[in-house]
């Protein structure tokens, strides 16, 4: 028989059952399934705590994602997921970068006088003000010009007892009649007109010592007066002070002579530039600052006394620092962290030490390299996957604490006794606890959130959420499982 004959006529057929129908039945069991990358449970895009074992929504109305376990064997902590539920999340990474960081100190202040400049006027005599030469703060003086006129007693019995001495002839009594007016506040000019015209004058004229503008007057003409109260003082305003106040943690950046830029509500788009000419040496212990005294040049006599100031402080920049943006940080009571991005869906949390803040980015002093990707937002959902996957992950390498507890167990009992590990996830009333536990092979239940109830006389009042545990399964009278001890893990070892 030939063979040709037979097999063609087969081969045609099955080509036109092929192209017929489309399609050739292959049996099931040539084909190896596909490793299905389940969920480990589904969690409230805004609550990291609100986790279901099943696809739902959120107390909020949202849709609740999916998080996978990573398949490979990964570092404790990792986390993976997929690029869609990145997307939904808003997931952004930014580059770890080794740069030199710019470090501005922005600070505020009220304009005042050049305190070196102030000139106090007093008297030394008690007296009468009998004529005022200036009428009101602001007003503008110079050098030599008349300020007040001084009617007392005690200058006109001193100027007596001075041309007195004169007439004498006796140069001590004239030398210490001489030295009484001086340090009653006689000039030399006064003197030598009291020795030329030989005439006792009944009052007395001040002068301006230095030019500059009234900042303070307390006295009207025709009070009376005494040393102890101040009469005026003045102040120049070619030169303006500003006191900047800055944070304890910026004290270290101030330098003298550093530039600053100031701007005034007054002039919105002037700058004036300054420079600090003086650093305090107290720390202010009311509100942990730091006083730097800037200096303004005045020529135009724009800046005036009391006016606010805005203040940006320019120091010198901090080189070939490690930093990220400030947002990628999460801050707790007694760590900061950041989530790193491993690249294809994978992500973990790790412990940072954070140094100095500027200008929207934050120096990492330890625990990332430069090179290294870091999410800067929706990392808080991540961060708190990553630490509970942390936690089960190393208590799978942990002796169980029960262990010591079983040994005066029987067999019957051993055999219906449950062990697992798990972390508290919520507290449940007093009777009952929620428990995101590991694997339990005697079950053949894979990681999940779980609510279990106690038996009695189990107390769950030194337990609270975040606590690593051990626990008993048994099962009840209704089939359901229920715990019957539970045990606070030492958790020191937590980040190793």
């Amino acid at each position: 028989m030939n063979i040709k004959k037979i097999i063609l006529p087969m081969l045609a057929f099955g080509l036109g059952v092929i192209a017929t129908y489309g399609y050739v039945s292959i049996p099931q069991n040539s084909i190896e399934p596909m490793a299905e990358n389940k969920p480990l449970y589904w969690v409230a895009p805004m609550d990291a705590n609100y986790r279901r074992d099943v696809p739902g929504l959120s107390p909020m109305g949202m849709e609740l994602v999916p998080f996978y376990a990573d398949e490979t064997d990964s570092e404790p902590g990792t986390v993976k997921i997929s690029a869609s539920i990145e997307n939904s999340l808003g997931v952004k990474v930014a580059n770890v970068l080794q740069q030199d960081m710019h470090r501005n100190i922005q600070s505020a202040g009220f304009l005042q006088y050049d305190e070196s400049s102030i000139q106090h006027y007093h008297v030394r005599v008690n007296g009468w003000l009998e004529k005022l030469y200036v009428n009101s703060v602001g007003d503008k003086i110079k050098t030599g010009q008349k300020l007040f006129d001084l009617y007392s007693p005690e200058l006109v019995y001193a100027q007596e007892e001075y041309l007195a001495a004169l007439q004498t002839n006796n140069k001590t009594l004239i030398q210490a009649a001489l030295l009484k007016l001086r340090a009653l506040g006689v000039s030399n000019k006064q003197v030598n007109s009291l020795e030329k015209n030989k005439k006792v004058r009944q009052t007395l004229t001040f002068y301006a010592v230095r030019p500059g503008y009234i900042s303070n007057l307390n006295v009207r003409q025709g009070m009376y007066i005494q040393p102890q109260l101040e009469i005026m003082a003045t102040g120049d305003l070619s030169s303006i002070w500003v006191i900047a106040e800055v944070f304890e943690r910026q004290a270290s950046w101030l330098e003298i002579a550093a530039p600053v830029e100031m701007k005034l509500a007054a002039f919105p788009h002037k700058k004036w530039q300054g420079k600090v000419d003086y650093i305090f040496p107290v720390l202010n212990s009311e509100n942990r600052t730091v006083q730097a005294r800037i200096v303004f040049e005045n020529p135009d006599l724009k800046l005036k006394p009391n006016m606010f100031a805005a203040l940006n402080i320019q120091v010198r920049p901090l080189n070939n620092a490690i930093v990220i943006p400030s947002e990628a940080v999460i801050y707790s009571s007694d760590m900061q962290r950041v989530v790193l991005a491993l690249g294809n869906g994978q992500f973990r949390s790790t412990r940072v030490i954070t140094g100095i803040q500027s200008m929207g980015f934050t120096q990492i002093i330890e625990g990332l390299e430069d090179g290294q990707k870091v999410v800067q937002s929706a990392q808080f959902l991540i961060d708190s996957e990553s630490s509970i996957n942390a936690d089960l992950s190393r208590m799978q390498h942990e002796k169980p604490l029960m262990s010591s507890s079983m040994d005066n167990m029987s067999m019957e009992e051993k055999a219906q006794l449950i062990m697992a590990i798990g972390v508290v996830t919520a507290l449940e009333g007093k009777d009952a606890i929620e428990i995101k536990h590991q694997p339990i092979k005697e079950l053949n239940w894979p990681v999940m959130q779980m609510s279990f109830d106690v038996q009695e006389g189990v107390s769950l009042s030194l337990f609270s959420e975040g606590d690593v545990v051990e626990f008993s399964l048994q099962k009840s009278a209704q089939g359901s499982y229920v715990i019957g001890k539970i045990e606070k893990r030492d958790t020191t070892k937590k980040g190793e």
